[in-house]
């Protein structure tokens, strides 16, 4: 049986497939960075790492004995960038055989055009979208590695990957009862979703698969999904008429150059890795030492709160106008990958858990839950 180590383990993609590759009788080693996360693993009776997502020597001794690293790190551009060569030198020295990669279909923008496939060359002008760019500077520098190492690469492009405990779940569960959810062009765009167990699986059919090294993927679901259609389930769950979530106009968006530079800054590997190198406890008393601002008691309180106005972001004004689903069929021939969720099922999973999780979403009076 597979030895696997996901770097990343506790992070919505890695946590899942932890999980899923333990309960199909894998040896996972889960690699976290903050130890706050082992209790949860250590319950399941894992053996989880802790290892700086920079330090290729404490890397080295968690992949041990692994025949496949995931990598499935989440973060700023300088910690996307900064991770791949420790995690591939790192898996060199172990003797790994294979690093699957999670990147995203973001190297193509938000919105890939008509006809993109996994050949269609990234795009690297993407002002205001530091992270995307970030994804596209991984990947190669992984191609760049393979080059001179052993370890096969296999890298794998999601789109909007949604399931239980995903952002894309709990954010729009909060922005639909608050009524800050919006639809552009009637939610008539193409949504490229794929529910969490999809890409595992995916995920687990590249680790034995033949032909795949230096190879891209994408993978979704099997049905046609637009925007509306993704809303709809979550807001009809919440008591929401989908039908009157508000409909929103494109706004202009701009990007400055100081603003650009301070991003580069901001995001730097240098800075990052300096960042990693802090111990956690030291960050959060120095946070504690810094002085919060108080408030006077003496302002007066406005006469009536006005309700929260949706606001549009420049990500999701270009995600909402996408025309084109992202085909899969290229992880179908190769890897064999069929969808093993569908779509319907994938939302009921994510609305069950947001009932356990977040109870009182779903007590509390629609546009009305300030105290959640």
């Amino acid at each position: 049986m597979l030895k696997v180590g996901v770097v990343g383990a506790s992070g919505f993609v890695g946590r899942r497939a932890v999980e899923r590759l333990h309960d199909q009788g894998m040896t996972v080693c889960p690699i976290v960075r903050n130890p706050d996360n082992l209790a949860s693993l250590t319950a399941q009776n894992l053996n989880p790492f802790v290892a700086n997502a920079f330090d290729a020597k404490a890397l080295t001794q968690a992949f041990q004995g692994c025949d496949i690293v995931i990598h499935s790190v989440l973060g700023s551009p300088g910690l996307m960038r900064g991770s791949v060569a420790p995690a591939y030198q790192a898996a060199q020295k172990a003797g790994v055989r294979r690093l699957i990669y999670l990147s995203s279909m973001i190297v193509h923008t938000s919105a890939p055009a008509p006809g993109t496939t996994e050949s269609t060359p990234p795009i690297h002008k993407q002002p205001g979208f530091p992270t995307h760019i970030a994804k596209i500077d991984a990947e190669r520098q992984l191609r760049r590695l393979r080059k001179k190492g052993s370890v096969e690469v296999v890298i794998f492009r999601p789109g909007i990957v949604f399931g239980p405990r995903s952002r894309w779940v709990a954010d729009l569960a909060h922005q639909l009862a608050q009524g800050t959810a919006y639809l552009i062009n009637a939610g008539r765009g193409v949504c490229n979703t794929v529910y969490i167990d999809n890409l595992i699986h995916a995920l687990r059919l590249a680790m034995t698969a033949e032909g795949v090294d230096g190879e891209a993927f994408f993978v979704g679901d099997r049905e046609d999904v637009t925007w509306f259609d993704f809303y709809r389930p979550y807001a009809e769950a919440l008591g929401v008429d989908p039908t009157q979530i508000p409909q929103v106009a494109i706004p202009h968006f701009t990007h400055s150059r100081q603003q650009q530079v301070m991003d580069d800054i901001r995001h730097s590997v240098v800075l990052q890795k300096l960042l990693a190198s802090i111990p956690d406890n030291f960050k959060q008393k120095f946070k504690r030492t810094v002085p919060k601002q108080n408030k006077s008691s003496t302002q007066p309180l406005p006469a009536r709160v006005p309700p929260p106005q949706p606001v549009v972001t420049e990500m999701m004004a270009i995600l909402q106008q996408s025309e084109y689903k992202l085909p899969f069929e290229k992880a179908q021939k190769i890897l064999g990958y069929e969808p093993i969720v569908t779509f319907k099922q994938g939302c009921r999973h994510s609305i069950d858990w947001l009932k356990n999780e977040q109870p009182l979403l779903f007590s509390a009076t629609p546009h009305n839950i300030d105290t959640l």
